[in-house]
């Protein structure tokens, strides 16, 4: 059976950071299936610089001590902040009827979102969904993804991510070219033994980014962290860039085929 596997963005103690990765074997019926994949370690200083890679963590983490509602509005905000394996589990959650009812145009107009970047790991998904609708369930979908994408599309979701990314890169940057300290709450340097770690509250840990090589190898992982995250927003966003089109019309560019 083929399976979306998601290793969300964690940066461990050994200043290691795993960005998003899936290996598409098949659309899984249980969007917890997904979430069981993801490491739940969720470091919070990263809400500030990725908000939708800390949210997407933070809802699999909720799921796992089954605090269901709470992991939905983490996927919420996750989505939010252009999240696109979060817009792709609300996606299959309404669309299969998963924790809740089951609403199969809202969970195809998820799925379109998660698919705008044209990522090959979520079109197939959004395809073969919307063409199991109803015509009049169609009409619905298109509905749904014209009010959803004000909120949750790329154009407006992904700038905001994007523009608060770049600000807190160019803090980071800014902290280390002048000798400067930067905490990342919940991130520990190599070995935990540097100059500046400590443990706070919670066994919460935190580091202090300077001039150092620790601090270059956190921004250079972080700047890896982002480029996938944000991989094909800038160029590739064409879903109703020019002009709104029904969904179908979206259909046709993508390949509906599975491995």
């Amino acid at each position: 059976m083929k399976i979306f596997r998601t290793l969300s963005f964690v940066l461990m103690a050994t200043a290691s950071v795993g960005a998003s990765a899936m290996a598409n074997t098949a659309q899984p019926a249980d969007p917890r299936a997904l979430l069981r994949k993801v490491n739940a370690y969720c470091p919070g200083g990263i809400e500030r610089i990725l908000p939708g890679e800390y949210y997407f963590c933070a809802a699999a983490r909720d799921f796992g001590k089954n605090h269901d509602a709470r992991a939905r509005e983490r996927l919420r905000d996750a989505a939010y902040w252009a999240s696109k394996p979060a817009q792709y589990v609300l996606g299959l959650m309404y669309f299969n009827g998963d924790d809740g009812p089951i609403n199969r145009p809202l969970g195809v107009a998820w799925l379109a979102l998660a698919s705008e970047r044209h990522d090959p790991r979520f079109e197939p998904a959004f395809a073969k969904a919307y063409l199991q609708l109803s015509p009049a369930e169609k009409t619905q979908a298109d509905a749904y993804w014209v009010d959803m994408r004000e909120k949750y599309g790329d154009r407006t979701a992904g700038t905001r991510a994007h523009r608060i990314y770049l600000a807190e890169m160019r803090n980071l940057q800014a902290a280390l070219m002048f000798g400067g300290s930067v905490f990342i709450d919940g991130i520990a340097p190599p070995n935990g033994d540097s100059v500046g770690s400590f443990n706070g509250p919670g066994g919460a840990r935190a580091s202090s980014v300077g001039s150092g090589s620790t601090g270059f190898t956190i921004q250079r992982l972080i700047g890896k962290s982002g480029d996938e995250f944000f991989r094909g927003l800038n160029g590739t966003v064409t879903v109703g860039d020019a002009e709104m089109v029904p969904l179908g019309n979206v259909v046709t560019k993508a390949s509906p085929k599975a491995d």
